[in-house]
């Protein structure tokens, strides 16, 4: 089962809820005895939730805008079809950008950043072309590329969007690089880097936002 948006954009059942899952009304309390059964076994062995730090992520509806430089390395990373590819050629710099880090078995925000990205897409149509859309994990050992190649297959990524992993260090050096290293995948913390074409600076914003929100800020501050 799925359902349409306005802008014709098609998500999977469960993706929907997941969109849903950010409201706080929604992610204060576990929908089904599924999810509470997996939260029971999550905190099970360790007395804690392992996801406490996701949970009060969705549960926060605010984020913040800055402007930022980063000095990247030049390294290889993998693509989802298992292909080497050098980081500065990925971040082209003719084209606009959106970057976001996500890994695969996450159940919380991960889900909603990715298919906010795709709603995100959908709803600029035609003017959003040329952009160009980039998650990488920070889980590597776990993200190998078909495993990426599956996750992304279920946002209909298509052209032009690019699901990367690669060694654990050159994973660690990119997310120290956009310092978006947070010591561990629990502690993970939505994160959205957006850059107009010819540009060194990048736009960064913190904290989820909705697809409207995000199409909004990429059309008057990265496609203009």
């Amino acid at each position: 089962m799925s359902f349409a948006d306005n802008t014709g954009f098609v998500l999977p059942t469960c993706f929907i809820l997941l969109i849903g899952a950010a409201c706080p009304q929604v992610a204060s309390e576990p929908s089904s005895k599924s999810e509470k059964a997996t939260q029971n076994k999550e905190q099970s062995h360790t007395g804690h939730d392992m996801h406490a730090a996701h949970r009060s992520a969705m549960k926060n509806t605010n984020y913040t805008i800055s402007q930022a430089t980063y000095s990247l390395p030049d390294m290889k990373l993998i693509t989802s079809e298992g292909k080497k590819i050098q980081l500065n050629t990925i971040l082209d710099i003719e084209k606009p950008l959106a970057l976001n880090f996500i890994f695969t078995s996450c159940t919380t925000i991960c889900p909603v950043m990715t298919a906010t990205f795709a709603q995100m897409r959908a709803s600029l149509g035609d003017s959003g072309k040329d952009l160009r859309m980039i998650s990488i994990t920070i889980d590597p050992e776990y993200d190998r590329p078909q495993r990426l190649k599956e996750y992304a297959e279920n946002f209909n990524s298509g052209y032009d969007w690019f699901f990367l992993t690669g060694s654990s260090a050159n994973i660690s050096k990119v997310t120290r690089s956009f310092d978006a290293y947070n010591g561990s995948k629990m502690n993970h913390k939505p994160l959205t880097l957006l850059k107009k074409a010819n540009d060194s600076k990048w736009l960064r914003v913190d904290g989820l936002t909705s697809s409207a929100s995000l199409a909004k800020l990429i059309s008057e501050r990265i496609l203009n």
